[in-house]
């Protein structure tokens, strides 16, 4: 079986390494931290412009009609560049709009979305309970509710979020323009934005909401897309670790020659390698019609455990210079933690694993 990149996954990978390359030199990305910048504006431009922002979009709906792999593919690369765009939240959010929107919200809101001129935001806690309820009112719904740790910016122009409907959970795409909830912002280590937004009788139209289908369609891809730039992430952050253990000399011999640090970088090596193998996997079953729950929360436990070993492993390689804030490494660490924890960490993934596996009969569940 031939496991390598067709021509065109191929020059979509060059295209994103180009663009994420220009915008993501370590004196770029420190200058944004420096400036408590969390988006590049003038990238976000260029991934517009190329039409990566909507390159798991169907051509019928103006998109480039490639799949779940190749915007993976796209996101890996930003992760080795720690470029600072919100392109899994808004490329998920627009597929979603293309794909589960009723005819009225494509034709209201798609082109913006295409465009890029007002990103979209996911509330991402999609697991136990919503934190918004929806009653319907006249022409539209009322809103309330409290949606915790959400992570959007002054910037974002849309928010997908879920709510409680009398006819069960729904996805609703919040136009910020015309609804603003009450927020209560801080930041993450990484710089990103989150917010506690609180909602008291918030009216949206009618066609805000999402079919009922969009809410176990979005989990996958959610999944699919944080593993993707976490695998970015932590692959740049071991190759500087391995080169940084490599030039460095400690009695007369490279650091990575002593056999402790030799194990540990195996170990770290292995962790995110398991994860491309369990993104790809994801990516793949997802692309091609196929059940993906079982893969997804795989890969997202995977993600975030290999966040917490090879994040550590890479900076604890670098030693007191690792915990430097102005040195790359340690912007790679803050990166891999804050990854870790989206749409939840690696213990609540394996909750949901040993759930369904109680509940499923073994054979199909390994089957799928």
């Amino acid at each position: 079986m031939n496991f390598e990149l067709t021509g065109d996954q191929t020059a979509v990978v060059d295209l994103a390494t180009s663009l994420f390359r220009e915008h993501g030199s370590d004196d770029h990305i420190r200058a944004l931290h420096e400036k408590d910048a969390s988006i590049d504006r003038p990238l976000w431009r260029k991934l517009s412009e190329t039409g990566l922002l909507s390159i798991a979009l169907p051509e019928a709906a103006g998109g480039a009609g490639m799949g779940m792999l190749e915007l993976g593919l796209v996101l890996q690369q930003q992760g080795r560049f720690l470029a600072a765009v919100p392109l899994w939240t808004h490329a998920l959010a627009t597929l979603a709009v293309g794909t589960h929107g009723v005819p009225a919200l494509r034709e209201s809101v798609l082109a913006t979305l295409l465009s890029g001129e007002r990103p979209a935001a996911i509330a991402t806690e999609l697991d136990a309970r919503a934190g918004l309820t929806a009653t319907p009112s006249q022409q539209g719904w009322l809103l309330d509710g409290e949606l915790p740790s959400t992570l959007l910016e002054p910037w974002h122009g849309f928010l997908l979020a879920l709510a409680t409907t009398p006819q069960g959970r729904r996805l609703f795409l919040l136009d910020l323009q015309h609804v603003a909830p009450e927020r209560t912002s801080g930041r993450l280590t990484d710089l990103q934005t989150v917010c506690t937004l609180n909602f008291s009788r918030v009216f949206v139209a009618q066609d805000c909401v999402l079919d009922a289908p969009a809410l176990d369609w979005l989990w996958p891809r959610m999944a699919c897309c944080v593993s993707a730039l976490q695998l970015g992430v932590l692959e740049e952050a071991l190759s500087r670790a391995a080169a940084y253990v490599s030039e460095r000399h400690q009695f007369g011999r490279p650091l990575g020659s002593f056999q402790a640090l030799a194990v540990r970088a195996a170990d770290a090596y292995i962790q995110v390698e398991l994860l491309r193998s369990a993104q790809l996997q994801l990516a793949w079953r997802i692309d091609q019609g196929l059940p993906c729950e079982a893969a997804a929360r795989v890969a997202k436990h995977q993600a975030s455990q290999a966040g917490h070993i090879v994040g550590h492993t890479a900076q604890h390689f670098h030693g007191g210079v690792g915990a430097d804030l102005q040195y790359p490494i340690h912007r790679f660490y803050l990166k891999s933690q804050a990854q870790s924890l989206i749409a939840g960490g690696a213990e609540a993934q394996l909750a949901h694993i040993g759930r369904a596996l109680a509940d499923t009969d073994i054979a199909e569940y390994i089957h799928e």
